[in-house]
């Protein structure tokens, strides 16, 4: 379908609101709870997740209003990924991931947008931005070769953005990083995802052997770190640093993990009586701090999000650069959720002796897939932190 006008998007239904996006995600939690087991040994989110994600529209927020999605406040769709996180990280991942493509088609060509959403506006898109793979420059576009690793909930895309180097083109530049957006026909998916956590993301690899990209279906992107706030023609949702909310994707969900391991810790420790000392866990004051640590922190980072992105939305609105300190202090933040989170949790365990260490307890699987999502770089701030700790000491 072709983009809607704007006297055509006047007549659509009104734009739902945050507390109705959460009550839709909800609803969907008996189901998401249901495929947890069937997630973990599919090695891939159940096809009646994915589907009920898209009939509830919530695959929408960051889909652009002309192509019928909801251009939302990244703070609402944070709301509705850690609803799922709660429930199932993996399936809160995969979400988080498809979800986050639409943001950054909607930086690229509108005929590249159309051909993925023309005929069917629910199409969904993975990833994988590892600057690997053979580009050549050709007439038109780009001839694309070779293997790219951890591309979640790639089964269920039907197109998929890859990072890859381009050679300069004269002698003494360096190579420049670009997106090139593929078809489904042009790739093939590889079976590798064997994973102690996060099992049911299927992030297997993807295969590209000499596939032509036309040049309106690739996008050079900018560093990510500052909001674009100069004239553009990207309405403000797009002017957030796309780096930011690609990250935040893959880092927020560890606020619903998070308490869904508190959930799960409060639970056992409630009726635990250890069989060495007969002390009840719950009037463990170990118990107690950590449970209050974890709440604590749980808080302050669902906060942290929030006020990232009202700083980042008044820059836009006031046509004021952000300045690069900020930038980096606020990734440095980002990119410490998960571990800061994952380090309580692992307390947790160790507070549970011989129980922790159990595949049946809730809390091994939560403690698992924090384990597995810390892995990934964009949940690594010792990437970040000593560029924002140089840039502290070389601007007093």
């Amino acid at each position: 379908m072709p983009p809607q006008t704007p006297a055509q998007r006047q007549t659509q239904p009104a734009t739902p609101g945050t507390d109705e996006l959460m009550a839709r995600a909800r609803a969907l939690l008996p189901l998401i709870k249901s495929q947890v087991e069937s997630n973990d040994l599919q090695r891939d989110v159940a096809p009646q997740v994915i589907a009920a994600l898209k009939e509830a529209g919530l695959y929408k927020l960051f889909q652009p209003a002309a192509w019928g999605g909801y251009e939302t406040d990244p703070r609402a769709f944070y709301e509705v990924q850690n609803i799922i996180a709660e429930a199932c990280a993996s399936t809160a991942w995969v979400f988080g991931v498809h979800s986050v493509q639409a943001f950054l088609l909607s930086m690229m060509d509108r005929q590249a947008q159309a051909d993925v959403w023309g005929e069917d506006s629910n199409t969904l898109m993975s990833s994988s931005f590892q600057p690997v793979g053979k580009v050549q420059a050709v007439d038109g576009g780009y001839r694309i070769s070779g293997r790219w690793t951890f591309s979640s909930g790639s089964s269920h895309a039907q197109w998929v953005l890859l990072g890859s180097l381009v050679p300069p083109t004269a002698e003494g530049k360096p190579p420049h990083m670009r997106l090139f957006l593929v078809p489904r026909a042009d790739y093939e998916i590889i079976d590798t995802w064997h994973t102690i956590g996060l099992k049911g993301t299927g992030s297997n690899d993807i295969v590209v052997s000499d596939a032509f990209v036309p040049a309106y279906r690739t996008h050079q992107p900018s560093p990510g770190i500052l909001p674009t706030v100069t004239d553009t023609h990207l309405a403000p949702l797009y002017r957030l640093p796309w780096l930011y909310v690609f990250t935040s994707t893959v880092s927020n969900l560890a606020i619903g993990t998070a308490r869904g391991a508190l959930n799960a810790f409060l639970e056992i420790e409630r009726v635990r009586v250890s069989s060495l000392t007969g002390k009840a866990g719950k009037e463990d004051p170990a118990v107690h701090s950590v449970a209050a640590r974890l709440g604590a922190e749980i808080d302050a980072m669902d906060a942290m999000y929030k006020r990232h992105i009202e700083r980042m939305f008044g820059h836009i609105h006031r046509g004021e650069e952000m300045s690069l300190p900020d930038g980096l202090m606020q990734r440095t933040q980002l990119t410490s959720v998960v571990r800061k989170l994952a380090a309580i949790v692992d307390e947790m365990l160790l507070l549970l002796g011989g129980r922790g260490i159990r595949l049946d307890s809730p809390l091994t699987r939560i403690w698992l897939d924090l384990c597995a999502a810390r892995a990934h770089p964009g949940n690594d701030p010792g990437m970040i932190a000593p560029v924002y700790g140089k840039n502290l000491v070389d601007n007093p």
